[in-house]
Order: C-alpha cells, then sequence, then structure tokens
C-alpha cells in the first residue's frame, strides 16, 4: 500500500528595517517562523515500513524544503529520488509509469499531477492511500482507494475523503493498517476452522449413517455442538496474530482456502470413523455422547492447529480470552452430559472412565496429525510459489 503524504513546511524570514531619513535604511535583524517536523514522523516511517508500506510525499512546496524533509525522516537517501511535477509531466509514459514506483518526493505538484501519479499508481496495482487537506486535494482523495483528511482540513477535501483523523499523526494511520491486517488474519483463522470442522462432520455424519441403524448423533445434540463449540469463534476477533503475518497484505485466496479445509477436513472425517467404530461397539447412546464429545473437543483442538502457519507452540500466544473461552467450551462439553439436565433434556448418558480416556487420546492424536499435514500443506505451498 502507498501512501502520497501532502507535507508542509513553512519558512517565513522576515527582514526588519528603520527608516533614518531620506531613503537611508538601517538594517535591525530577521526573524524565521518555522513549521518544525513532528517528533514521530520518523518513527512512523519506520513502523510504514516495516508493515510493507511505501510512503511518498506529494507536496506543492519547493524542491529543496521538499527534499530537506525527506532526508531527515529517511524517505530518500539521495536527490535522485526526487522529482519536480513539471519534470513529470515532461516524462513519457512509460517514463511515468517507471518514476511513481521509484521516486518518493514530487515537489511543486499541481492537483492533476497528484491525480495522476495516483491513477498511475493505481494502474500498477498498488493499494493507494492518499492524506491530504487543502480543497485543491479533492481530485486525488476521491480517486485513491483510501482518501485520508485531518480534522481541520477544507470541507471540499473532508467531503471527498473516506477517514477523517482525529489525531494528526501517521501513526494514527500506521496502526490502522496493522489492524486492519489483524482483522484479517482473524477472519481467515475463522472461515478455515469453521470450513474444516463442518466438512469433517458433513462427510462423517452423510456416510455413516448409509451403516447406523440410528442416528449417530440427535438434533438437539447437534445443535449444542454448534453452541459450544461456535462459542470460542465469538472472540477470534480479539486473538493474536503471529508479527509475520503482519508484514505484508494479504487477500483472500479461495482456492487455497477451500483447499485447505477439503484436505483438513478429511483428516478430521477419518478421525470421526475411528471415534464411530471404537464407540460404536457400546451401543447408541454411548456413540451420540461420545461422538459429541468427540465433536467439540476436535474442533477446539484444530482452532490451535488453524491459528498459525507454523507449529503451534512457536506462534504468539492466544489472547486470554480465546483461552478462556475454550477452556469454558471443553469443560461444558465433558461435565454437561455427567448433569441430570444433560441426561433428561439431551439424552446423554455418563461415559466409563475407559471411554473418556480414549477420547482424549483419540483427540490428541487427530491434533498432532492435523499439526503434520498443516505444515506439510504450507511448506508444499512455498515450494510451488518459489518454483512457479
Amino acid at each position: 500500500m502507498t501512501i502520497p503524504v501532502a507535507v508542509k513546511l513553512i519558512i517565513v524570514l522576515l527582514t526588519i528595517v528603520k527608516k533614518e531619513g531620506g531613503d537611508k535604511n538601517n538594517f535591525i535583524g530577521s526573524i524565521a517562523f518555522f513549521d518544525p517536523l513532528k517528533k514521530t514522523a520518523k518513527s512512523a516511517l519506520l513502523s510504514a515500513e516495516k508493515l510493507g508500506v511505501q510512503v511518498k510525499m506529494l507536496t506543492g512546496d519547493s524542491l529543496e524544503v521538499a527534499r530537506s524533509i525527506a532526508l531527515e525522516i529517511g524517505l530518500i537517501e539521495k536527490n535522485d529520488q526526487s522529482m519536480l511535477g513539471e519534470d513529470f509531466d515532461r516524462l513519457e509514459e512509460k517514463e511515468k509509469e517507471e518514476a511513481v514506483e521509484k521516486i518518493h518526493v514530487f515537489a511543486r505538484t499541481t492537483p492533476q499531477q497528484k491525480y495522476e501519479i495516483i491513477k498511475k499508481l493505481k494502474e500498477k496495482g498498488f493499494t493507494v492511500g492518499f492524506l491530504g487537506e487543502g480543497f485543491n486535494d479533492g481530485p486525488a482523495l476521491e480517486l485513491s482507494h483510501v482518501g485520508l483528511v485531518v480534522s481541520h482540513a477544507s470541507d471540499v477535501a473532508k467531503n471527498a475523503a473516506d477517514i477523517i483523523l482525529l489525531n494528526k499523526d501517521l501513526h494514527a494511520i500506521i496502526l490502522g493498517i496493522k489492524e486492519g491486517r489483524k482483522i484479517f488474519a482473524n477472519t481467515v483463522k475463522y472461515i478455515k476452522s469453521t470450513l474444516t470442522s463442518n466438512f469433517g462432520n458433513f462427510y462423517a455424519l452423510a456416510i455413516s449413517t448409509l451403516f447406523l441403524k440410528y442416528l449417530p448423533m440427535l438434533p438437539s445434540q447437534i445443535l449444542l455442538v454448534n453452541l459450544l463449540s461456535d462459542f470460542p469463534m465469538i472472540s477470534i476477533a480479539k486473538d493474536t496474530v503471529d508479527e509475520r503475518e503482519l508484514l505484508r497484505p494479504k487477500t483472500y485466496k479461495v482456492a487455497e482456502i477451500a483447499f485447505f479445509a477439503t484436505v483438513m477436513g478429511f483428516v478430521s472425517t477419518i478421525f470421526d470413523f475411528v471415534f464411530f467404530a471404537y464407540l460404536s461397539r457400546f451401543g447408541e447412546k454411548i456413540l451420540q455422547t461420545g461422538w459429541f464429545m468427540a465433536s467439540i473437543l476436535t474442533e477446539l483442538a484444530v482452532f490451535y492447529v488453524i491459528r498459525t502457519h507454523r507449529l503451534f507452540f512457536k506462534a504468539k500466544f492466544p489472547s486470554f480470552i480465546i483461552l478462556l473461552t475454550t477452556f469454558l467450551a471443553g469443560a461444558l462439553t465433558i461435565i454437561i452430559p455427567q448433569t441430570s439436565f444433560g441426561k433428561d433434556f439431551f439424552q446423554f448418558v455418563s461415559l466409563p472412565a475407559i471411554n473418556l480416556a480414549t477420547i482424549f487420546v483419540l483427540t490428541a492424536l487427530y491434533f498432532i496429525l492435523s499439526e503434520t499435514v498443516k505444515i506439510f500443506f504450507y511448506k508444499s505451498n512455498s515450494l510451488q510459489k518459489a518454483n512457479g
């Protein structure tokens, strides 16, 4: 994402003179008015760089002033990374396409030149945000993917913008980008986790009805499975995200998500059949109660597999709310079938200790196999991208 930023630096030199008869003037002194850079400007630029965000300066100020600012904050390292707007106009189309990527400072730019620079960036596939404040920034704000203005901007700029910043600090923009990427990462976690569990349960339930003379799980029990397994998903937006997942902008890769969910769902289906094969020997009620527990426990387990591309113990530690809701869902899954309420309302039965222990062991094996398949999947996917 590229953020062209309109920056103003004002240096006013006032010369004070005093007339002393006739045309004679005496020089008394000078006063300079200087609009200094914000102390957070340089750190904000470094934060943007870490997130893979390019920052470009589009300003109406002189080239000397713009270069001075850019060099001070580290936006450019040498003068040839800056250009006057009129010089940009003289370039051929192909040269302009190269310039919008290589040049980081455009000085003495007109509204038309700002508009054209943003248009070229969009044509090259960049997601462009533009920060402005004057009425002449209106066209650029309107054209950009995300138009941002400060609270004291002109009415024209505010009307053209998408976001009004109450805090006049680039850090606000960088934090917004980072939070947006966190939300995206957690959304993908939710989609993958839900699809994986639903695919696995759907295949197992559909196939098992061909061999069983009774329902492997009652309708009321299925509804309870959905309630308890979705309980941690309510708080998934507050989950932590690996820093490496925030380094670059991401897009929804529907084919990859669907293939991943299918592969992981197949693993889930295999273990569902293992649970069926073991529990069906003990009768209808034991199977229904046992598969109820297994369905929720495996779904809770697979969430911790899916929440990171890395080995689960190398991932960033889950948020407290995720740990809490997962623990509560798991505890209720074990406790409800043992209560009179669970037995009367959901028709559960108390499972013998050996059955409970076996369910826990099979859930642990499912977690290990899912983790192995996940690592293999992402490594294979990375190799394909490297070779493709």
